[in-house]
This record gives structure tokens, sequence and C-alpha cells, in this order.
């Protein structure tokens, strides 16, 4: 066990059993809360460690594929503009620093900017194992300390029940919490704090989104957590709430929707689904998002588990077959049709259509073909061929061998169930191959944790179709067009042996409307300078590598684990970047020239509702 303050925490494992298979999972433990001084001025590098040149990102500039540097950083695209431009001064500003806000130890919940009481100035909203509000000048105005855990997922703000005040919700251990902005001060909402333990069980936390479901104008709250117990047993991972903290229960249907997997069944049951029934286990980082992938109005819920499964809700909790091209294979419910979350999915679509459709040919097998986990894999939803239907882009982590070995991170991208179906969770054509990225970096002792495989899926390029952003826990942050195809890579590790990314975000810097990338890093709790603000234009070329001032230390990790923010703090024009640490609380950069012209992703999540997609509450004024 280790100790934080008077908070026990222990080390949790969990077996499962998948054909023969075991499955044995480590869940990292709490650790101790780092806290922050004031610091220092301190000037920035630019153009700097292991890159290629440091160019503007300006309009209609192009760059083909060149390398160079040690860290063999490509870049290529386009840096067309790809919203409004402002007024532009030239070339993106060096970050100043601003300010260092004192803190505790971040995990993934990456910070919101908004004006929570209507007075015309933001507030700063960030969480640690409390979820602290600042006023633009720094000034603490309150702290939530309901819970006795940490908050791991990037937390929810918004106007849930459209009332006109703002809540802030967020997963604390086994709980949800909802916060509202009353009088100038954080006010717990009746009804909750609600509990996610089943099956005598209590897990935690470790996935939000948030979103209006079903079209009436309240937003519902969607949770995963890290539940094992089995789900004959009651265990379920996947919760719904509506704002006054009840489970959410759409109108007409006479099952109970959430949350899931149940142990019914019936109509809305999961036991007997399609014959086999349904079978979840620990959804443990950042696993859900939402958006439309059908052609009805309500929006749909997907999730991605540590059993190699991601599956695809309907709001009233039913989960969506699969095409018909997907039959079960096993002699008791041979032809049966397949939800999505009801097969495993292996990296070579020959095997999946082998074993899958064919039924044809060796069982298949990890000691001799990979297969897909999905342990921590958040989900998008993003039209990546530009027809106007919704996909699902995942990315699992690629398995093999016996005991299992991560081969790399993959990318997967699924059609949803438009028309008929026929296409339902099927591979979108031109993605059959999974654009995977290197040997994944590892670590013997959990600390620091792997980075979280989240994507900012958006048009960085300009061409109206959607670009992949992201670390593959590989050292590098890749960019790829919409058909899989790599733009460009950069090399983020600065010479050390082990350094993760966060989930990058996409903002225009400059006014130019061209869209800069800006993520963090994280290392070693050993090590004192792994934590850096990497700002790159849409071409991948290095504007800037600002390592974070007056690091401290903290046995958990070194550097900034969860996504920038980004947005005008002060009201001065000028944006604000916001980066929470591990081990010296949040730092805040401003950017000289820049506007909010142009905030395509503009923290964790796409926005405050967390969806996987470009969000915000719709209720801002």
């Amino acid at each position: 066990m280790e100790r934080r303050g008077n908070r026990l925490t222990a080390h949790h494992y969990g077996l499962l059993w998948l054909g023969g298979i075991a499955t044995v999972l480590f869940v990292a433990p709490l650790a101790a809360s780092g806290c922050s001084d004031d610091s220092e001025p301190w000037t920035p590098a630019e153009g700097g460690s292991g890159a290629g040149s440091s160019t503007s990102s300006g309009t209609g500039a192009s760059s083909s594929t060149s390398t160079s540097g040690s860290g063999g950083n490509t870049t290529g695209g386009e840096t067309n503009p790809t919203c409004d431009p402002g007024t532009s001064a030239g070339d993106v500003q060096a970050p100043e620093f601003v300010m260092n806000l004192s803190g505790q130890t971040s995990w993934f919940a990456s910070p919101v900017m908004r004006d929570l009481d209507g007075d015309g100035n933001r507030e700063l909203i960030a969480a640690y194992y409390s979820v602290f509000v600042f006023d633009s000048d720094g000034n603490l105005l309150d702290e939530a300390d309901g819970g006795d855990g940490r908050v791991y997922a990037p937390h929810v703000v918004a106007d849930i029940d459209n009332d006109g005040v703002v809540e802030i919700v967020y997963g604390n251990g086994e709980e949800v919490y909802s916060y509202g902005w009353v009088n100038g001060a954080l006010q717990l909402e009746s009804g909750w704090p609600v509990d996610t333990t089943t099956a005598g069980d209590s897990p935690e936390v470790r996935g939000m989104s948030a979103a209006d479901l079903d079209g009436d104008g309240q937003i519902e709250i969607v949770v995963t957590t890290t539940q094992t117990s089995s789900t004959e047993s009651g265990g379920a991972q996947v919760f719904v709430y509506s704002p006054d903290g009840s489970l959410y229960q759409p109108s007409g249907i006479s099952w109970p929707a959430w949350p899931r997997y149940n142990n019914l069944t019936g109509p809305g049951g999961d036991a007997d689904v399609n014959g086999y029934g349904h079978h979840g286990f620990g959804c443990y980082g950042l696993n859900v998002g939402v958006g439309n992938i059908d052609d009805d109005p309500e929006l749909e819920i997907l999730a991605t588990y540590d059993n190699h499964h991601i599956q695809a809700f309907n709001h009233d909790g039913v989960a969506i077959n699969s095409s018909d091209w997907f039959t079960n294979r096993s002699n008791d419910h041979s032809g049966e049709r397949l939800t999505w979350g009801q097969f495993i999915r292996w990296t070579d679509p020959q095997v999946e259509e082998d074993h899958y459709h064919n039924h044809s040919g060796e069982w298949p097998h990890p000691s001799w073909t990979e297969w897909l986990q999905w342990t921590a894999s958040p989900p998008n939803v993003v039209d990546m061929d530009g027809d106007g239907d919704n996909e699902v882009l995942g990315v699992p982590n690629i398995e093999m061998f016996e005991p299992y070995e991560t081969q790399a991170y993959g990318i997967m991208v699924l059609e949803g169930a438009h028309g008929d179906g026929s296409r339902s969770a099927m591979r979108l054509p031109g993605w059959e191959t999974l654009p995977r990225g290197l040997s994944p970096m590892t670590d013997d002792d959990w600390y620091p944790p792997s980075g979280v495989p989240a994507a900012a899926t958006i048009d960085l390029q300009g061409d109206e179709l959607p670009e992949v952003v992201i670390s593959l826990n590989d050292g590098r942050m890749t960019a790829f067009d919409a058909t899989g195809g790599e733009l460009w890579h950069f090399d983020y590790t600065f010479g050390h042996a082990l350094m993760y990314a966060s989930e990058p975000i996409i903002a225009d810097l400059n006014q130019d409307g061209s869209a800069e990338v800006l993520f963090s890093t994280f290392g070693d709790p050993d090590t004192t300078d792994s934590g850096h603000l990497v700002i790159l234009a849409a071409n991948g070329a290095l504007l800037y590598d600002v390592p974070l001032p007056n690091p401290g230390h903290n046995g958990n990790g070194n550097g900034a684990p969860a996504a920038p923010a980004v947005a005008d703090w002060d009201g001065d024009g000028d944006l604000e970047v916001f980066v929470q640490t591990f081990e010296h609380g949040l730092d805040v950069f401003t950017i000289p020239g820049s506007a909010e012209n142009c905030l395509l992703w503009p923290t964790a999540r796409g926005g405050p509702l967390r969806m996987g997609q470009p969000n915000e509450d719709p209720h801002l004024q």
C-alpha cells in the first residue's frame, strides 16, 4: 500500500479468461500529491532539440517530407488556412511565462476555461485530487474536495440541466460529483454524488463524456469504470446519469437502460443477446466517446474494454449489431449475429474474414497472429471520408505472443450503423490495414503511467477532411491524413529513454488561419527535465520547445500528463496555454499576437463535454 496524506490506496489485480487464455491486469495505485511554488522567469527554446527547421505556420505554405535532426523528424503536408484568420502580425511568437498555480498531482484531467457566473470574466477549472477554481489573476476562488481519490478522467464543465447554473462534473474514485457555481462558490448539486459500485466491488471512474443524448435540452453524463467483477455477478462498467443524478432512463422502454452490461434476459437484457450475451471487463483510460453513428437523431455511446472489445450503444442501453457479414463461429451459436462488442478484433483483416465470415481455417490465437486490445483507448466520432456519415476511430494496442506483448499502437476506423446497417463495424475502405506506431516505450514499475493514446481529429491541413494527430506511445507525435497515410512525425523524447506525450490540442496561435499543434511531455519520476510544452506547425515543423520552469519531484512522474488547454483567460485578446503537471502545479503561458479566431481542439477530448469530437456546451451564451 501507498499513502497519500491520510488516504490509503492499494494495488488491484484482475484476471480474465478468454478461450483458455489468462489476462493479468495491473491497475496503478494513487500516490503522493505534489505542490508548487512561484516560478522565476525563463527563456524558451525556439526551433530546439532534435527538430527540423523552425518555420512559420504561414498561410498557403507547403512542405515536402524531409528528415532532419537526431530525432529523425519529418515534415509534410500543407499549412493552408483551416478557419477564418484574424489580424496576423506574422510568425507565431514565443510563449511567455505568466504564473504558476499551486496544485496537487495531475493525471489526465485537462483544464477548462469558462465564465461560470456570466460576469464577463472567465474562470479556470483545474482537477487533481480536488477541483480548483481560479480567477484570471490566479486567485483561488473555491475548491471541491468531494471524494477520497484522484480525478483521473477529464472533467465536464457545462450547464447540464439548462437552468443557468454551470456545473462541474468529475469522477473521484468510484463516485461521480456534480457541483454548481452559485454566488461565487461551488455548491454540491442535489442528487450527487452517485456511486458506480456494482457486484460489491468499488472501481475507479476513468472515463467521462457528456452530451444531450435524446435532444431534450438536458445533458447526460456518461462514465466508464475499472470494474472487473463479472457481468454475470452484476459487474458493470458503463453508466449514464441524468442531470439530477438519477440513472438515465429514456421514456417508452420496458427495461432498465443503464448501467451496462446487465445480467438480464429478454428485451434490453445483455445476458442472452444474440444467444452468446455480453461480457465486460475494465475500462482503464478515457474509454468513452459520444456521437451520432447511425441515421436516427439520438446520439450513440462508444466504450472500449480491457477484454479486446469495442462496443456501440444506443442511448437506451441496447448494443448495436455489427454488419451481418460478421457471425458467430462457435458451435453453440453458429451463424448468430454479433454486436460490436461481442467479438475480438484482429489486426489482419484476412483473419477476421476467415474467422467471422467464412468460418474457416485455424482459430486465431495471439501466439501466431496479432489481436487488438482496448485497455486505454479513447474512441472518437468523426466523418473521415467526408460523405456525411460518421465513423468511429479507436487506438488499440496491438498484442502478440504469450505472455502478451504490445507490438505497437494502431489506429482502427470502423463504419457506423448507417442505412441498413450492412457496413456497421466494418473497416472503412482505405483503412483495412491499420496505421501503427513504432514499438512503444515501456516501464517496468508503472511510474510514470503510459500515455493515453487520445487523438485529435480535425482538419489540420485545410483539405476539408480530418487529419488524425496522436502520440502512439512511441516517442513521437504523428499526423495521419484521412486515408491513414503518415503526413509527419516529431520525436519528443529530447534524449530521454522514457518519454510520453499528452493528447494534442489544436489552435491557431498567430491568427493566420492555419492551426498549430500543442502538447506536453512527461517521463520518469527520477528525472526533473521531462516536462516540455511543444508547439508544432501544421506541417509538423517545430516552432517552440519550452522546458517547463522550476520542476519538482513526484513519485508518479515528471512533467505534464494531461492535455494542455488554450483560451483567452484574462480578456486581453491573447491566448493563454495551461499546462498541468505531476509535480509542480499548473504553469500558465501567454502567446502574444494570438486570438480565439480558431480553437479547433482546445482541451482534452475536443472540448468541455469530452465527447471525442469538437464540442462545447450547447447552453453557452
